[in-house]
């Protein structure tokens, strides 16, 4: 997988801690979006991480970890799984991972 140039200097710790402390997890939903630099598609897995790519390029442009609201705002009002949102505090309220 390519990588952003973001990605590779920026985000080391943050990769760290999504690959030896949260996991990747398995994609449970892709959304396509309108981004900056173009069509965007996010990944959003089952440890709560979201993979941010740029389709015309075929990059990864970013990986986040998710908070709630972000993850809220991929599924239909109230349709969420509870799972995910679970995981999503778990990771950021409980961790503060998302200030990696």
């Amino acid at each position: 997988m390519t990588t952003s140039r973001h990605y590779q200097m920026d985000r080391q710790e943050r990769e760290r801690v999504i690959k030896e402390v949260i996991g990747y997890g398995k994609v449970v939903k892709v959304v396509f979006f309108e981004g900056k630099q173009g069509e965007e598609m996010h990944e959003i897995t089952s440890t709560g991480i979201i993979n941010i790519y740029n389709v015309k390029k075929g990059r990864l442009i970013t990986k986040k970890i998710a908070r709630p609201g972000q993850i809220r705002r991929y599924y239909e009002k109230g349709k969420a799984p509870r799972f995910l949102i679970e995981k999503a505090i778990d990771n950021t309220v409980k961790n503060s991972y998302n200030n990696l």
